[in-house]
């Protein structure tokens, strides 16, 4: 596959509240990494807060290519890569957070490569150049194959939108069928994390949101009418009261919004040694009431994106068409506009 040696890409620099198009060089593979010729890209709100950043935090950059969901075809292998493992042409989803995988580092010897804070763990898009480009590079651990069946729309927000929530889900907050749920934010993040506890069988699901049109959608997947509620509308049933009246005892609270509002309302209605576990950053701090939290040892999680063994979950789950995200495409030439409209809830 012939490579050109400039490619276009989004960047992101320090001081400047959108991303620059610029020309830049493609990136040279490593021994053991990867070529990527990037199909479709995703983007997240984690991209519009990156660009309000004046300082880097961690590892990053002062000056990078953004974006941290993506797809595409391996256009060259590093000389240190198995031969069996990848073909040029190969259609890949790429993790964010591969990790350093040194057998050191405390997180990754523990299968925690997502939350490797060391050189060299990944961090595309959010540290060092990621996926808002014609190219990119990556550690050949982090590729996972996408199954024929699966669109590059689809495939391009597993490694976020879709993963983040089946990760929480799942692991961070172990649904089970006899478990009741609450999820906050029906978001491309929490209409995933439904159709996780969906799909595991979880008793009972009720969800909060202020748009209307988010809670059909969970109607659609099949939650009754009566166990939507929509913050938006004053008039309308609050969720705390309902729970109360109808004294439904909630296992886990999902907050995929992490306003102070919904951390707040998740600390209220979780039963005696209940679960919530927070996956969005909307709000900087929150409440916490430890009359709540302690008195009836209730348990606050966070969760942050997943493992690579989740991803590869994920994908197969995807191939089967057991998840699938609700996607809308457009021209990567309309982004600066993307994420102006993403910060501004417009979608």
């Amino acid at each position: 596959m012939a490579v050109p040696e400039t490619m276009n890409a989004w960047v992101a620099k320090m001081g400047n509240r959108a991303p620059i198009r610029s020309r830049v060089p493609v990136p040279k593979v490593s021994a053991n990494g990867l070529l990527v010729k990037l199909e479709a890209m995703g983007v997240c709100h984690s991209d519009c807060t990156l660009l309000t950043l004046d300082v880097p935090i961690y590892g990053m950059k002062r000056e990078y290519v953004l974006g941290h969901e993506g797809v595409g075809s391996i256009a060259q292998i590093g000389a240190g890569v198995h031969e069996d493992t990848f073909q040029v042409g190969d259609k890949v989803v790429i993790h964010i957070f591969p990790g350093c995988n040194q057998p050191e580092c405390l997180e990754c010897s523990r299968g925690l490569q997502n939350l490797c804070k060391q050189e060299g763990n990944g961090s595309y898009g959010l540290e060092q150049d990621g996926m808002f480009a014609e190219y990119m590079v990556c550690q050949a651990r982090a590729a996972i194959k996408v199954p024929p069946n699966v669109d590059m729309a689809s495939a391009a927000v597993a490694a976020d939108a879709v993963l983040t929530a089946f990760h929480a889900v799942k692991y961070t907050a172990a649904v089970k069928p006899a478990h009741t749920v609450v999820i906050y934010g029906l978001g491309g993040v929490g209409l995933n994390g439904l159709q996780r506890v969906l799909h595991l069988g979880a008793k009972r699901v009720l969800v909060v949101d202020k748009r209307q049109e988010s809670l059909d959608e969970a109607i659609a997947l099949g939650v009754p009418e009566e166990d939507c509620f929509c913050t938006a509308d004053s008039q309308a049933k609050k969720i705390e009261e309902y729970i109360v009246e109808n004294s439904i005892a909630i296992d886990i609270a999902l907050d995929f919004v992490g306003h102070a509002d919904t951390i707040l309302s998740a600390q209220r209605i979780v039963r005696p040694a209940g679960t919530v576990v927070l996956v969005g950053l909307m709000s900087e701090h929150a409440p916490l009431i430890p009359m709540y939290v302690v008195l009836e040892a209730r348990t606050i999680k966070g969760s942050y994106n997943g493992s690579l063994g989740s991803l590869e979950e994920v994908m197969q789950l995807m191939g089967q068409g057991v998840l699938k995200p609700k996607v809308e495409t457009g021209s990567i030439e309309g982004l600066p506009k993307v994420l102006k409209d993403l910060d501004e809830g417009k979608f």
